[in-house]
């Protein structure tokens, strides 16, 4: 692929996901993508199959984004309770810096076909698996104490995307919300390692 074809793709996947971040699956149409992009039709058509195909190509890449933010944070050198810290701020932060990306993850699971749910089920999965071994490795050196690591990894995977879906869905795309990210990603973090037990 050249180098002006990788951008025309790049484009449309940019244009494409805000728009089916911003209105859905079902009330955007290649015209319209093509409009917004300036690209026309049989280009996009010359890099994607269909419309369908567009869109399970916007929603996986979007996945790869904050599966490489998982592996950079969890998979690294370091204590595991500053692996936990380090990912709950940089996934928070880059959900705040990629608003469309969450509102198009929501949208692949309340459109009315659900057209790419399983693919974001999958790789979900896969990182709470990840935070889960963090949580394991530092309840074997005594950083945590014992409790249900899959359980435990599923709570703060909770706690983080649920705030950050709520910061996301009350500010319009292109605008963060007030409250700074830095400090909600702290927050969280010391309430899921320190409770809120006096």
């Amino acid at each position: 692929m050249s180098k002006e074809e990788r951008g025309a793709r790049e484009r449309i996947l940019e244009v494409a996901g805000a728009l089916f971040a911003e209105r859905g699956f079902d009330a955007v149409s290649v015209a319209d993508i093509a409009g917004a992009s300036a690209i026309s039709t049989g280009l996009i058509y010359y890099h994607f199959k269909d419309k369908q195909t567009l869109y399970e190509t916007v929603v996986r890449e979007s996945i790869h984004l904050l599966e490489e933010t998982a592996v950079r944070t969890l998979v690294s050198d370091g204590r595991p309770i500053e692996r936990i810290r380090s990912f709950v701020s940089e996934y928070m932060g880059l959900l705040e810096g990629h608003p469309a990306v969450m509102r198009l993850l929501v949208r692949s699971f309340t459109d009315s076909d659900g057209h790419a749910p399983q693919h974001v089920l999958m790789r979900t999965a896969s990182t709470i698996d990840r935070v889960q071994s963090v949580i394991e490795e530092g309840i074997g050196c005594g950083e945590f104490r014992p409790v249900d690591a899959h359980l435990a990894a599923t709570a703060l995977f909770a706690l983080v995307n649920t705030l950050t879906t709520a910061r996301i869905i009350e500010a319009p795309l292109g605008q963060s919300a007030s409250a700074d990210v830095e400090h909600q990603a702290a927050f969280m973090t010391s309430l899921f390692l320190e409770g809120i037990r006096a």
